[in-house]
């Protein structure tokens, strides 16, 4: 073994602890000895501030067991002649063809190149390098890693970038909506990590500036993150940012300021609606002007539409609780209580669409339809008010088949909720049995939003206090739905409303009842 290969450099007396994730190096040989030499050649090598961290594994056999297993390693020095004359042959093959992982570093180690012509190897075998052990000094051990780690580096850039784009190519067919919102955030954040700052961690952040108190120091949302930060999508900022950058940036009359201290980004972006963007990375390589440049376009655009779809949202909202009103003026039994029966029930309705497979989309317009749908009570109830004395059989035909005229209300327009809502009309008073009216349908001929809003109805109706009997508890109420599952309800609707009971009294709570002022 050449002493180049051994002894080339002194140890330091000292060395710093290392902060920075490493780079993983997996050894393969079935000879202790090489092991030693190249942890001892390699211990103090670094790349981009990121230390070495080996693994030893001796045969062909346990390398590919530990591969199943761990698929972050950089870079494989792999003996060719082990357990048999190709076993290192065979474990590239299966890293290349069988794991299809295209990322890692193969370098082949040969100390009987006869076996294993190099020409040959090469040609056939989708490897980085092939060395023979004497020719590996330790000078060429080095270069060799800085080629090969590099090559690894760039490549899980370009992997990370691929990945980004994929999910901005996902979220733009459905822009408009809140969830691609997000998914498109992130991605374009991905894309600009990877090809900007080839740092691993990055959160984007956002704070409405007119709501934060001005004295906490974590008052900011996580919107986007990668790395370490994308877990952590949707909770409030801890820990890492420094708010004595930070703050000085808020109070500065300026829109758009960023700062780079200790090798961490802080890009700071305020909109006209007095909302606050952060974006922080950690760890960025020295940024040129357009990289910084670059940085602060996607701070501003991406709050801009991110602020649009708010406001959109915002609409939407404003929407919803009109046609909530509407609802409950339809509903309204008594002047002594504010119910908000309907929009309990809808808001359940569409998270038990969401449980049984429907989109936000589908979720969202059933939630409104069912606001509207019982329109038909409105001439009932003028009717009702009118009559003093009890209502025969015919009599309360007649009425039921005005409440179901909503459906020829509703159908006349061309809106999408009021299509649903016209369904829904039609058929909310069929029961699974087919013992309903007015067409005794049956099963899934009944159609599915109004075999939903029907269940999640009839339980708030049962959870609900009224003058003429106590609210049920929730138990209660589920044991009903229990013994009426397949003769009034969808059965497997009834199963998935029990199985999520919590979520639907979650949502029960956020809409409570309240008496109205008698004083007003």
């Amino acid at each position: 073994m050449n002493d180049d290969f051994l002894f080339s450099d002194d140890e330091p007396d000292t060395a710093e602890e290392d902060v920075s994730e490493p780079y993983n190096i997996l050894i393969v040989d079935d000879d202790e000895e090489i092991h030693t030499i190249t942890k001892m050649a390699l211990g103090e090598f670094k790349l981009d501030g990121r230390p070495l961290k080996f693994h030893s594994v001796y045969s062909g056999e346990d390398a590919i067991a530990f591969l199943q297993d761990n698929n972050d390693i950089a870079m494989m020095l792999l003996d060719v002649v082990m357990e048999t004359d190709h076993a290192g042959l065979d474990v590239a093959q299966w890293v290349r063809e069988t794991r299809k992982n295209r990322l890692i570093r193969i370098v082949l180690r040969t100390g009987q190149p006869g076996q294993a012509p190099e020409e040959d190897v090469i040609a056939r075998y989708d490897i980085d390098d092939y060395k023979e052990k004497t020719e590996l000094t330790y000078r060429k051990l080095v270069t060799l890693m800085y080629s090969c780690l590099r090559a690894y580096r760039d490549l899980n850039a370009i992997e990370r970038n691929k990945r980004g784009l994929e999910k901005v190519i996902n979220a733009s067919a459905e822009v408009f909506s809140a969830r691609s919102m997000e998914a498109l955030c992130q991605g374009i954040l991905e894309q600009l990590v990877a090809l900007i700052t080839l740092s691993d961690d990055a959160m984007y952040c956002r704070i409405d500036a007119l709501t934060a108190s001005s004295d906490t120091d974590d008052p900011f949302e996580i919107i986007g993150g990668t790395g370490e930060y994308e877990e952590a999508v949707g909770q409030p900022v801890h820990g890492e940012i420094d708010w004595g950058i930070v703050r000085p940036m808020q109070q500065s009359p300026q829109n758009v300021d960023f700062r780079i201290v200790d090798g961490n980004y802080y890009g700071l972006y305020k909109t006209s609606s007095s909302r606050q963007y952060l974006l922080f990375i950690r760890g960025v390589r020295d940024l040129s002007e357009l990289d910084q440049n670059l940085l602060g376009l996607f701070v501003n655009n991406s709050s801009i539409a991110i602020d649009n779809l708010q406001a959109t949202e915002n609409e939407r909202e404003a929407q919803r609780e009109l046609l909530y009103s509407v609802g409950e003026a339809i509903e309204k039994h008594s002047i002594d209580e504010i119910s908000h029966h309907v929009k309990r029930s809808a808001e359940m309705a569409g998270q038990l669409a969401i449980f049984s497979g429907a989109t936000q989309e589908q979720a969202e317009a059933l939630k409104q339809a069912a606001s509207v749908y019982d329109i038909g009570k409105v001439s009932v109830q003028m009717e009702l008010a009118q009559r003093a004395d009890v209502l025969s059989i015919h009599e309360y035909e007649e009425i039921m088949q005005k409440v179901i005229k909503g459906h020829d209300y509703l159908r006349q327009t061309d809106s999408a909720v009021a299509k649903v809502a016209a369904l829904i009309a039609q058929d909310i008073h069929e029961r699974w049995n087919g013992s309903g009216f007015p067409s005794q349908k049956s099963a899934k001929a009944i159609d599915l939003n109004a075999r939903i809003l029907t269940i999640t109805s009839h339980f708030d109706a049962l959870r609900t206090q009224r003058n003429y009997r106590d609210a049920k508890e929730s138990e209660d109420a589920a044991e009903y739905l229990l013994q009426h599952s397949g003769k009034f309800f969808d059965p497997e609707l009834v199963g998935l409303m029990l199985d999520n009971l919590d979520a639907m009294e979650k949502i029960r709570q956020r809409f409570l009842d309240k008496k109205q002022d008698t004083h007003l």
